[in-house]
């Protein structure tokens, strides 16, 4: 993980995250960056050597603090459905969230003259989200809830289904008018006809 110490440092990540969410990482300047943190190149440069470096500090904090939203415990009376559906709405709504697609948007516009943002993105964002969303399906399945084998390929199906539909127009500026709890609904209506045991005997 990328980190950043010393006095400053909140002021420096805020000031950083505000301005590559807002600009972009090559739209961002440094001096730009320094005045929305209130202090000087100097001690900027103090807390981080260059660019390029905040830019993964910021992407590594953000993905952490959006994951945050996903990984949260589960109330613990909710059935099987309930908890898939709970999730799907989870995942919605993070892309539904407007600093996540910022950040999705600086870290595509990043990878070409920094792939490393990419790579940080990917292992602090998807991957633990897929990670997560794994765990909870592999209680399912040892619960005989669900029938799922491999459960990190199904978590990926899941977090697929609910995000389909919406990420894109997401991306592009668009405005899907979307139902969050229906779009959760049917997207578990699809995975249950792969993964369901729901209600149904299975073999010991």
């Amino acid at each position: 993980m990328v980190s950043m110490r010393n006095s400053k440092a909140d002021d420096v990540l805020r000031g950083a995250r505000t301005i590559f969410l807002r600009c972009g990482f090559e739209g961002a300047s440094v001096d730009a960056i320094a005045e929305e943190a209130n202090v000087s190149k100097a001690t900027l440069y103090a807390h981080s050597p260059s660019k390029e470096r905040l830019f993964l500090i910021v992407v590594d904090t953000e993905c952490a603090r959006l994951s945050a939203a996903i990984s949260r415990p589960l109330p613990k009376d909710l059935d099987p459905r309930a908890i898939l559906e709970e999730l799907s709405r989870r995942l919605i709504n993070l892309v539904l969230d407007d600093d996540y697609i910022r950040l999705l948007r600086a870290c595509i516009g990043a990878v070409s003259v920094l792939p490393e943002a990419g790579e940080i993105y990917m292992k602090a964002g998807p991957k633990l989200a897929t990670r997560h969303v794994g765990q909870v399906l592999h209680a399912l399945h040892d619960a005989k809830a669900l029938n799922v084998e491999d459960h990190l390929s199904a978590a990926g199906q899941l977090i697929h289904l609910s995000v389909s539909g919406v990420i894109m127009p997401r991306l592009l500026t668009l405005d899907p008018k979307i139902d969050v709890s229906d779009h959760a609904k049917r997207a578990v209506d699809a995975f249950l006809k792969i993964y369901s045991d729901i209600g149904q005997p299975r073999a010991t």
